[in-house]
């Protein structure tokens, strides 16, 4: 894995000329087109990172230009042939096809999965460079070493076509019009000083993860000892590196199975809280229902009640009329008997009104019963459902003792486990009343602990 970086980009024109290629040219070269590749003795079809054809990519951006305006001492024209319109950027690996295919089998498959890695960072780099740009990417494994081919340009037309490439574009503007010696110097040194870094966050976003150097062993004068060393210690540096974002990674996955796993305790509680909600607003529609019903029945039972005081009322005054012929009339009718049979008549009659009334009140008296029994229970669901929405919308602001590790998540695994079992809701109520007390007891004493420490402490 030892070596240095390599990337570069240059800006290319529709129109090629004896010193330059367009960008159609090395988008063919890209492509591996017939005839477009000398220096490549065996060409292989390149693996596609992004996109499927360098050429139809490059036709896209050359026909926006097409299309395209540039902004000239206040008028709108269209580009010049020679205008750059794309960028072609290379990135190659310092691992060289040699050196890979002597590799033992295993070493070699993790080598090329470690190339390939590199490949599609490569690519998300320049995707960030050149936002919503990058039309095309691949990797090629038939040249010296491993590299990897951008295309990058616009594929919209626009009215104010713009540079892309940003040296050009820091240079056009420490310039300006200042066609001096000092002015093409300003504008000399500041494309010198945005195309390092651009390699400055090259090496730092990528090459650094692959044990690569920022730069080669000549440029900076190493010996070859010196080179060898620090590449064992950038392999040292890069697998380190790689250590702790796999440390990372797996504690964002730990931490994100805990957020799920809290969430499916939390969405199952809810779902069992949502689900004992309805039930008592069932029962307390039936609960109204029958207070609709015991009111009808106490109606019924009022109206019996003076009907009953209606017969009794007219029995009286019977009683009262026969009372006129106690004399002569009274005992001849008591000598036939037929005052015996009136009286015993309109007792029977009597008996029979009042049995019918005592059955009518005693079954309103059931029904009520049985009425105040089904509100009690629907109290008890409301109350039971007000202390599980009070523990699961507990705050840690509120409970300190929450804040440990793992302890919001048993306390929502509690409250699961306590409305899972088959309780009664007055049960299930005293127990988290009884539980969020206990919780709010452990809180005052940690609240008193600590603000007996911090006098202590600024005492001392």
């Amino acid at each position: 894995m030892a070596g240095y970086q390599f990337i570069h980009y240059e800006a290319y024109a529709r129109k090629g000329n004896e010193t330059k290629r367009s960008l159609i040219a090395i988008a063919q070269e890209a492509d591996r087109a017939y005839g477009s590749h000398p220096h490549v003795t065996t060409p292989l079809l390149p693996k596609y990172l992004l996109g499927s054809s360098f050429i139809v990519a490059a036709k896209k951006i050359v026909a926006a230009a097409d299309l395209s305006k540039v902004n000239h001492s206040g008028k709108k024209r269209k580009l010049r042939r020679d205008a750059n319109v794309g960028i072609g950027l290379v990135a190659s690996h310092p691992m060289s096809l040699n050196d890979l295919n002597s590799l033992s089998g295993k070493n070699r498959l993790q080598m090329i999965n470690d190339i390939e890695d590199w490949a599609n960072h490569v690519v998300t780099f320049a995707d960030a460079e050149f936002p919503g740009l990058v039309q095309c990417a691949a990797l090629h494994w038939d040249e010296s070493h491993p590299h990897v081919h951008v295309l990058i340009g616009r594929i919209e037309p626009s009215d104010d076509f713009d540079i892309i490439h940003k040296g050009e574009k820091a240079r056009k503007r420490a310039q300006g019009n200042d066609r001096t010696g000092k002015g093409k110097k300003l504008g000399n040194d500041a494309y010198t000083q945005e195309m390092r870094r651009f390699q400055d966050c090259f090496h730092s976003e990528v090459s650094i993860y692959y044990g690569q150097a920022r730069l080669g062993p000549k440029r900076r004068r190493l010996s070859r000892s010196e080179w060898q060393k620090e590449q064992k210690q950038a392999e040292s540096l890069t697998n380190a590196i790689r250590k702790a974002l796999d440390v990372q990674s797996k504690i964002d996955n730990d931490i994100s199975e805990a957020e799920d796993q809290a969430q499916i305790i939390f969405n199952a509680t809810r779902d069992e809280a949502s689900y004992y909600l309805k039930q008592a607003k069932i029962q307390q529609q039936t609960a109204n229902g029958l207070m609709q019903k015991v009111r009808a029945d106490a109606r019924k039972a009022a109206e019996l009640r003076l009907d009953t005081l209606k017969v009794k009322s007219i029995l009286d005054e019977r009683i009262k009329q026969l009372s006129k012929y106690d004399s002569l009339l009274g005992r001849l009718l008591g000598f036939f008997g037929i005052r015996q049979r009136i009286e015993q008549n309109a007792t029977l009659k009597l008996r029979k009104q009042l049995s019918c009334l005592r059955k009518k009140i005693d079954t309103l008296s059931a029904r009520v019963d049985r009425d105040k029994a089904i509100k009690k229970n629907h109290d008890h669901a409301v109350e039971a459902l007000m202390a599980m929405h009070a523990a699961l919308s507990v705050s840690i602001e509120d409970y300190p003792s929450l804040q440990e590790n793992g302890a919001l998540q048993r306390h929502f695994e509690y409250i699961n486990t306590l409305i899972r079992k088959e309780n009664s809701t007055e049960k299930i109520k005293d127990q988290i009343n009884e539980y969020m007390h206990k919780l709010r007891m452990e809180d005052i004493e940690i609240s008193s602990l600590t603000s007996r420490v911090i006098p202590e402490i600024n005492n001392r």
